[in-house]
C-alpha cells in the first residue's frame, strides 16, 4: 500500500506536472499552524488569498534530491530551487495517494473551484488561529476548568528551528473539545522572533496559540490518483538530519514522521464513505456530450478555446460573427493572421453608401457593384470569367450565379470583414442587414456572395469608446455569434506576440511583471492589460499598477521603437550621443512616467551574452536571482545560432527553470521550421543519454 509521501519535482515543475498545478500554479499559502511550527513565511502572497493573511506564501519540499545533502523545494514564487536536507524551516504539503485511504471524501464535502480543480476535504487537523475574542475566551475556560482535553494526538517537533543536525524532537499539543467544536493549543515554535498570524494579532515566539480543527481541503488530482493539500500544512521537521540524502526517501526523517504520526493525527477518528463507484458496483452513465464526443482525453485535461481559436471555428463553420471590444486589444489583426485571404470593408460615418450595396449610373441605367464584390467574385472565378466581366460589368450577374453554384462544395472560407462596425451611426449600419443576413449584395437585382463567404464584423462596445454607438437590434441578431473580446496577456503572448517576433524585452517584462504580481503560475491564465477605462485611470488596477496599462497596440509600438532604436544603435548612427538618454526618451513616449522608468531598468538589466553562457564565463554571482532576472536572461539569450542553442538551454533550465525553457523554446524557434527539427535532435538526444 501506497502511503504518504511528498511529490517528484517534475511532478511539479516538470515534464509530468500534474493537473491540479497546471490549473492552481505552484504556490502555497503558509497555514497559521505551519508558522507556528516553525515554517518560513514570506511577504508575497498566494494567488486565492491574496487580500488576506492567510494568503501569505512559504516554500515546500518535494522529494527530488539535489547533490548528497540537498532537496528540491518549491519556493514562495512557486519556482524551483533547493535547500539542505536539515534546515527546518521549509515546509510541508505532503500527498495522499488514494491507496493511503479506504475512500477519499464524506459525501457533501467536495466542490469544483472556478479553475474547475476538484476539492476535497479531508480529516480534522490544526490550520488557523482563533480570532482575538475566541483566544480569550478559550483561555478563560481553560484556566476555570470548563474545557475537556481529548486523547486525539497532534505533534510538532520542539527543537528549535535553527537546531541542524538534530534529530526530531516530538512533543505533544493538546487538544480541547468546546461546544461541539476542537481546538489545539499550540507553543509558538516559530521561523521568526515576531510574527502576525491571520487573525491579525503579532506574536513572539514562545506564545501560546489556540487553533481550530478542521478538515484540510485538498486538491484531489484524479489521473494522478492522489490527494495534494491546498496549503503548506506543517513546518519544523528536518528533511533528514544527517544530510545523508541520495533519494532514499522512506529512510528520511520526514517519511518516517509523515506516516507514523501525521497520517495517523489528520484521519484519526474520521470515518470516511465511499466516493467512486467501482466496476463491481455498477456503471457510470453517460451524458449526451460523452456520447457523441470521440475524443479520449480526460475532462481535467481538456482546455477552454482561445478568443482566435473560438474566432477560427466558426468562420469555418460558416457563421457569421461579430468582434466586440476595447481599441488596440488586435480584433482586426487577430483576424489578418487567421485569414489571410480576409476582404475588408472599412465603414465611417461618412462613408459613401454605394461603397456598401453599389450604385446606379444615371445615365445607362446600369447597375455597379460595389468594389469588395467584385474583388470577392473575382477571386473565386476562372480566367474566363474574369475575361468576361473586364470586357463588361454586367457580366458580372451571370459569373456571380455560377461562382455561387460552384462555392457550395467549397470548403475554403473568404471572411468579409466589417470593419469597425459599431463605430458608424445606425444609418450605415442599416445598410449592411441584407449583407450580414444572406450574404447578398443590393444593388438592382442583387448579387448572391460566394456561398463560401463568412461576414465577420469588429467594433468596439460604448463602455469601450466614446466613439461608439450601440448596435441595433433587427442587426444584432443577424449575427450567429458575438464574441465580446477582453485583451488577455497570455492569449495575445502566444497567438501574436510569439508569432510575430515582438521585441523579446516587451515578452520578458509582460511575462515577469504578470506572473511575479501573483495573479497566475500558467500564462494561458495571465489576466487582462487592463481594466475598464472609468475604472483604471481613477485607480490601481488588479495588478497593483497606477492607472491603464498598455495595450496589446502600444506594446506592438514600443516594440518597433526598440528594434528600431537597436539597429541604429549598431549602425553607429548613435556615435557621441547620450544613447541612455536617447533610450529613456523613446520608451517615455510610448509608456506613462511609472512603467516607462520600470522597463527601461529592466530592458538595460545586466544579463549574461550568449557567448558567456556557451563558454561558462560566470561565476555564481553572475547567476539570475528573482523572475524578474529570469525573464531578462531568458530574453538576452536568443540571439543564440544554431550551434550555440543547446548550451544555453541548459543554462536556462538549470538556473531559470524549466517553464522559462518552454518559453524561450516558443520565441527562438517562431515560424522557423529548421530551428523547430533542431530542438527535435536536442531533445531526442539527450532521450538517449537518459
Amino acid at each position: 500500500m501506497n502511503k504518504m509521501t511528498l511529490l517528484e519535482e517534475n511532478q511539479v515543475t516538470g515534464d509530468n506536472q500534474l493537473e491540479i498545478f497546471k490549473k492552481m500554479g505552484k504556490k502555497a499559502a503558509v497555514t497559521d499552524h505551519a508558522i507556528l511550527t516553525g515554517a518560513y513565511v514570506s511577504d508575497s502572497y498566494h494567488v486565492d488569498d491574496d487580500s488576506s493573511l492567510k494568503g501569505r506564501c512559504g516554500f515546500w519540499w518535494t522529494k527530488t534530491p539535489h547533490g548528497e545533502d540537498g532537496a528540491r523545494v518549491v519556493d514562495d514564487c512557486g519556482i524551483s530551487d533547493w535547500y539542505t536536507v536539515n534546515i527546518r524551516n521549509s515546509g510541508v504539503r505532503p500527498a495522499l495517494p488514494y491507496s493511503s485511504i479506504s475512500e477519499i471524501s464524506p459525501n457533501g464535502v467536495r466542490s469544483t473551484n472556478k479553475k474547475g480543480v476538484e476539492e476535497v476535504k479531508v480529516g480534522n487537523y490544526p490550520r488557523w488561529a482563533v480570532n482575538k475574542e475566541k483566544q480569550e475566551l478559550l483561555f478563560e475556560k481553560l484556566n476555570s476548568g470548563a474545557l475537556h482535553e481529548t486523547n486525539i494526538p497532534n505533534t510538532s517537533d520542539l527543537a528549535k528551528t535553527d537546531a541542524y543536525g538534530e534529530k526530531i524532537n516530538l512533543g505533544r499539543n493538546k487538544i480541547y473539545e468546546y461546544n461541539g467544536k476542537l481546538y489545539a493549543l499550540v507553543k509558538a515554535n516559530s521561523y521568526s522572533e515576531k510574527f502576525t498570524l491571520s487573525n491579525g494579532i503579532e506574536y513572539k515566539r514562545g506564545d501560546l496559540v489556540w487553533e481550530e480543527l478542521e478538515p484540510i481541503i485538498m486538491y484531489n488530482d484524479k489521473q494522478a490518483k492522489m490527494l495534494v493539500p491546498k496549503e503548506i500544512i506543517l513546518g519544523g521537521i528536518p528533511f533528514k538530519h544527517d544530510k545523508n540524502y541520495h533519494g532514499n526517501f522512506e529512510e528520511t526523517d520526514m517519511y518516517k514522521y509523515m506516516n507514523e504520526h501525521l497520517l495517523n493525527e489528520i484521519m484519526y477518528g474520521v470515518s470516511l464513505e465511499k466516493e467512486r463507484v467501482s466496476e463491481s458496483h455498477g456503471i457510470e452513465r453517460k451524458t449526451r456530450l460523452d456520447m457523441l464526443n470521440p475524443d479520449t482525453t480526460s475532462k481535467s485535461e481538456r482546455r477552454k478555446m482561445t478568443y482566435s481559436e473560438l474566432l477560427y471555428n466558426f468562420v469555418n463553420n460558416g457563421e457569421s460573427v461579430l468582434l466586440r471590444g476595447p481599441s488596440g486589444i488586435g480584433k482586426t489583426e487577430r483576424i489578418r493572421m487567421l485569414f489571410p485571404n480576409a476582404i475588408f470593408l472599412k465603414l465611417t460615418n461618412n462613408m459613401f453608401p454605394e461603397k456598401v450595396v453599389g450604385s446606379i449610373n444615371l445615365q445607362t441605367g446600369e447597375s455597379i457593384p460595389p468594389d469588395y464584390a467584385k474583388l470577392i467574385i473575382s477571386m473565386c472565378s476562372t480566367e474566363e470569367e474574369k475575361k468576361l466581366v473586364k470586357e463588361s460589368i454586367q457580366n458580372i450577374y451571370d459569373v456571380a450565379d455560377k461562382v455561387y453554384e460552384r462555392s457550395k462544395i467549397e470548403d475554403e472560407k473568404i471572411p468579409l470583414v466589417l470593419d469597425e462596425l459599431l463605430n458608424v451611426n445606425e444609418v450605415i449600419q442599416t445598410l449592411v442587414y441584407t449583407l450580414v443576413l444572406n450574404r447578398l449584395v443590393e444593388i438592382g437585382k442583387g448579387i448572391n456572395l460566394p456561398k463560401n463567404t463568412v461576414i465577420v464584423a469588429t467594433g468596439n462596445r460604448k463602455k469601450d469608446s466614446s466613439a461608439a454607438y450601440d448596435i441595433v437590434g433587427p442587426l444584432e441578431k443577424r449575427f450567429d455569434h458575438i464574441i465580446d473580446v477582453e485583451p488577455r496577456v497570455g492569449e495575445w503572448i502566444y497567438d501574436y506576440a510569439i508569432p510575430n517576433q515582438i521585441h523579446p524585452t516587451v515578452i520578458g517584462y509582460i511575462l515577469s511583471k504578470y506572473q511575479g504580481s501573483g495573479n497566475s503560475e500558467e500564462l494561458e491564465e495571465i489576466g487582462y492589460f487592463y481594466e475598464e477605462p472609468e475604472v483604471g485611470e481613477r485607480n490601481l488596477d488588479k495588478y497593483g499598477c497606477k492607472g491603464r496599462t498598455n495595450d496589446p497596440r502600444g506594446w506592438v509600438s514600443v516594440s518597433t521603437s526598440l528594434y528600431n532604436f537597436e539597429r541604429n544603435l549598431k549602425e553607429g548612427k548613435y556615435i557621441g550621443k547620450d544613447v541612455e538618454n536617447i533610450l529613456e526618451e523613446t520608451i517615455g513616449t510610448k509608456l506613462r512616467e511609472e512603467w516607462a522608468r520600470e522597463f527601461y531598468q529592466y530592458y538595460n538589466m545586466p544579463t549574461l551574452t550568449v557567448e558567456e553562457v556557451v563558454n561558462k564565463e560566470y561565476d555564481q554571482g553572475d547567476l539570475p536571482r528573482d523572475i524578474n532576472e529570469k525573464y531578462a536572461y531568458t530574453a538576452a539569450l536568443l540571439t543564440a545560432n544554431e550551434e550555440q542553442v543547446k548550451e544555453v538551454r541548459e543554462f536556462i533550465e538549470e538556473y531559470c527553470g524549466r517553464e522559462y525553457q518552454a518559453n524561450y523554446d516558443l520565441y527562438w524557434v517562431g515560424n522557423d521550421e529548421l530551428k523547430a527539427e533542431k530542438l527535435m535532435e536536442i531533445e531526442e538526444a539527450k532521450g538517449v543519454r537518459r
